[in-house]
């Protein structure tokens, strides 16, 4: 079966069928009435499904062990932070410094542009090596070991993890596209958006954990 068929299927096969894709849905429903907090455990879940899909296995099912799913909310949470936070708080002080300008005076545009492009770079190497990162510390249970080079520097450099993490990004991007417009819709729209998302989320990670598998067997 491809990889692309395969991962459209993922979130709902398996033995536990259905149910983790729906308790994804509902926290991420959740979050958007009480932001953050809710959506705490699937970062958790995330890391469970990257390393499941690394080894080959079926969706994992979503309430077993909760204290370790807290644990490793935690520790996924710290190595986002790690991998995303300074471009993240880069983008933020640049759109603050614009929205505060006072009328009439001269922004610095070339600057602006500049500095935004490379934070865009950094984000994107950011996004590159997160999924690897997430995957070791969901095998291995240290977040020290996620985050060193001699575990990131092997699957990084591969061609077959490049390849499958462009697949991945593309989920993902077409998913927040889509989910974002349906947001927009009156009523229903944040419950179908989330679901999207929380659909597209689990794509993502099947297919960033499988990239990992590929680069790490050839």
């Amino acid at each position: 079966m491809r990889p692309s068929t395969s991962a459209v299927a993922y979130p709902v096969a398996g033995d536990a069928a259905e149910r983790p894709l729906l308790a994804v849905w509902l926290l991420l429903a959740l979050a958007v009435v009480v932001p953050l907090l809710p959506a705490l455990p699937v970062v958790g879940y995330l890391v469970r499904v990257l390393a499941a899909s690394e080894r080959g296995d079926a969706l994992p099912r979503f309430l077993a062990d909760g204290r370790r799913l807290l644990q490793q909310s935690i520790g996924g949470l710290l190595a986002c932070l790690v991998f995303l936070g300074v471009p993240f708080a880069a983008l933020l002080v640049t759109v603050y410094g614009v929205v505060t300008l006072e009328p009439g005076a001269n922004a610095p545009v070339g600057r602006i542009l500049a500095g935004s492009t490379a934070m865009l770079f950094v984000a994107l190497l950011g996004l590159y090596l997160l999924p690897i990162s997430l995957t070791v510390y969901g095998q291995e249970g240290s977040i020290r070991r996620a985050l060193s080079p001699g575990a990131l520097r092997p699957v990084a450099g591969h061609p077959a993890y490049f390849f499958g993490w462009t697949l991945g990004f593309t989920a993902l991007v077409v998913t927040v596209g889509v989910g974002g417009a349906l947001f927009t819709l009156s009523r229903i729209g944040p419950l179908v958006g989330t679901f999207v998302l929380a659909y597209g989320l689990l794509v993502t990670a099947y297919l960033w954990g499988r990239a990992v598998e590929r680069a790490r067997r050839r």
